[in-house]
C-alpha cells in the first residue's frame, strides 16, 4: 500500500489556492475589459447607500449638538431672568422702605404744635446700648440739652435726654425698669404713680373702686397732653383693695427709626 505524504498534500493545496485566486483576477480583468459599465452598476447604489448613511449619521450628531446648545442656551436665559427678577425684586423692596422711611419723615416735619423739634436718628437701641436707652445723631451742637423731651411718631412722648454730647445724645426711656412718672387715666382724669417694667411696658396699682378698663388710654399730666399709653390688662385680687393696671406705650420701640426732641418748651 502506498501513502503520500503531508508536504505533498499541502503543497498541492497551496497551489491549487494560488491557481484560484490567480483565476478570479483573470475572471475580473476579463468582465472589466469587455463590459467597463459592469462594475460601476454594481457597486455604486452600495458607495452611495453608505454616503448616505454616513451623512444621515452625522445629521443626526450634528441635530443632538444644536438640541444640546439650544437646551444650554436655554438654561443660560432662565438663569440670567432668575437674576434679574430676583434683583427687581430686591429694588421693589428696597423703593418701598425708601417710600415708607420718605412717608414717615413727611409725617414728622408736618408735625403741628407749640415748641421747636429738632429731628434725630436713632443709632443704637436695646440690646446694643444700656437696657431702655437710645443713642441718638443730635447733640449740643443742635440744641439739644439734658432734660428734653423726646417724642416718637410724631407725637408719643417715650423718655428724656439724660446726656447731651456734640454730636450724639443719650435718652432714657419712660419705661425704664423701676422708673415712677405720673399719669392720668384718660376716662376718669384721675392721678395715680406707673412704673416703667421695660421695653415700653408699664405697671400702676390703683383702687378698686376706681374704675378702669382695657384699652382706656393713658395721658401725661402736661399742657401739651400726649397720650401715654393704653390699658392693656387688669388684673384684681379679691383679697386686695387694689388692682394692678398694665399697659404699654403706643410706639414700639423696637420699630422705629426716627425721634424729635422739643428743645423750646425746657422748664427753667
Amino acid at each position: 500500500m502506498t501513502y503520500l505524504r503531508r508536504s505533498n498534500v499541502s503543497e498541492k493545496k497551496s497551489r491549487l489556492a494560488t491557481l484560484g485566486i490567480v483565476a478570479l483576477f483573470v475572471v475580473l480583468f476579463l468582465v472589466h475589459y469587455f463590459f467597463p459599465r459592469f462594475y460601476p452598476s454594481v457597486f455604486l447604489p452600495i458607495t452611495s447607500l453608505f454616503a448616505k448613511s454616513e451623512s444621515g449619521f452625522t445629521g443626526w450628531i450634528g441635530n443632538m449638538a444644536r438640541v444640546a446648545s439650544s437646551k444650554y442656551s436655554l438654561v443660560k436665559e432662565n438663569d440670567g431672568l432668575r437674576r434679574e427678577i430676583a434683583s427687581r425684586e430686591a429694588s421693589a423692596l428696597l423703593l418701598n422702605d425708601l417710600r415708607t422711611e420718605n412717608e414717615s419723615l413727611k409725617a414728622l416735619l408736618g408735625r403741628t404744635g407749640e415748641g421747636h423739634d429738632v429731628l434725630g436718628v436713632i443709632l443704637s437701641r436695646p440690646p446694643m446700648s444700656p437696657y431702655d436707652t437710645l443713642i441718638i445723631d443730635i447733640g449740643s451742637v443742635d440744641g439739644v440739652e439734658a432734660g428734653d423731651k423726646v417724642y416718637a411718631e410724631g407725637d408719643i412722648l417715650i423718655g428724656d435726654v439724660a446726656e447731651a454730647y456734640a454730636h450724639q445724645s443719650k435718652v432714657d426711656l419712660f419705661s425704664a425698669p423701676g422708673r415712677i412718672i405720673p399719669i392720668l387715666l384718660g376716662k376718669s382724669g384721675v392721678q395715680i404713680q406707673a412704673v416703667g417694667r421695660g421695653a415700653g411696658n408699664f405697671s400702676a396699682r390703683l383702687p378698686v373702686e376706681i374704675g378702669v378698663e382695657e384699652g382706656d388710654p393713658i395721658i401725661l399730666p402736661q399742657i401739651r397732653p400726649h397720650t401715654f399709653g393704653v390699658v392693656e390688662k387688669i388684673m384684681v385680687d379679691s383679697s386686695d383693695s387694689l388692682q394692678t393696671m398694665l399697659f404699654k406705650a403706643p410706639a414700639n420701640i423696637n420699630e422705629i427709626r426716627f425721634v424729635e426732641v422739643d428743645i423750646d418748651t425746657r422748664v427753667d
